[in-house]
C-alpha cells in the first residue's frame, strides 16, 4: 500500500527559505518481486506510515506516474533502495526509476540508503545512467551508498527471528534519518 506524496513547505518568513522545499520524508524504490520482505520491514516502519512520510514505489507502478515520483523525491529527505536481483534486472527501474532517484538529490550518497534483501551481485558493479535533470552521463556503484545491512549477507539469507533483527535496525536507521536535521549548505 502507498501513502501520498506529501511535499512540506517552509514556514520561515525568508524568501530563499521559502523557495527551497523542506524534505521530509523517506521513498522506497523496490522490485515489486520482493513484496514479501517489504511486508516484514513496513511492520517497522510503521511511525513513518503514520506521520504519511514514507512513500513506496516499485517496479509495476505505471508510466505515467513519473511526475508523482518526481513530486515524491522532491520532498524525500531519504531514498530507500532494496537491492535483490529483481531489482537491478528490472530495465524500468534501471533505465527510468534509478536514475530519477538517483539525479534527485543533491548529495546522493548522504540521502540514499540501500538494504540488501537478497544476493545481488550486480551491486558491485558500476551502474553507467543519463542524469535526467543534466543529461550528463553519472556512474555509481549501488554498494557505494549507505548500507542498512552487509551486502554479503542479505536479509533473506536469515530466519525470521533474524530477518526481524536486520529489519528492524534498518528501520530505526531510516527513520532517525528521516528526522535528522537537515544540513544547511555554507552561506545560506
Amino acid at each position: 500500500m502507498s501513502g501520498p506524496s506529501v511535499i512540506a513547505t517552509s514556514t520561515s518568513s525568508s524568501p530563499r527559505e521559502q523557495a527551497q522545499p523542506v524534505r521530509t520524508g523517506v521513498v522506497v524504490a523496490y522490485s515489486h518481486r520482493e513484496r514479501d520482505l517489504l511486508g516484514e520491514l513496513q511492520v517497522h516502519l510503521k511511525p513513518l506510515q503514520k506521520a504519511w512520510m514514507l512513500d513506496l514505489w516499485d517496479d509495476l507502478r505505471v508510466a505515467g506516474a513519473a511526475h508523482e515520483l518526481r513530486r515524491a523525491l522532491a520532498g524525500a529527505r531519504v531514498t530507500v533502495l532494496l537491492i535483490s536481483p529483481g531489482f537491478l534486472a528490472s530495465a524500468f527501474i534501471t533505465e527510468h526509476r534509478l536514475p530519477a532517484l538517483l539525479a534527485s538529490q543533491p548529495h546522493p550518497r548522504a540521502a540514499v540508503q540501500c538494504l540488501y534483501m537478497r544476493p545481488a551481485m550486480d551491486a558491485f558493479v558500476d551502474y553507467q545512467f543519463d542524469d535526467p535533470t543534466t543529461g550528463q552521463r553519472k556512474c555509481v556503484r549501488i554498494s557505494s551508498f549507505y548500507g542498512l545491512n552487509d551486502p554479503m549477507k542479505p536479509v533473506a539469507a536469515f530466519d525470521r527471528r533474524g530477518r526481524a533483527e536486520i529489519l528492524a535496525a534498518a528501520a530505526d536507521e531510516i527513520i532517525r534519518a528521516a528526522h535528522r536535521a537537515p544540513v544547511m549548505s555554507v552561506g545560506a
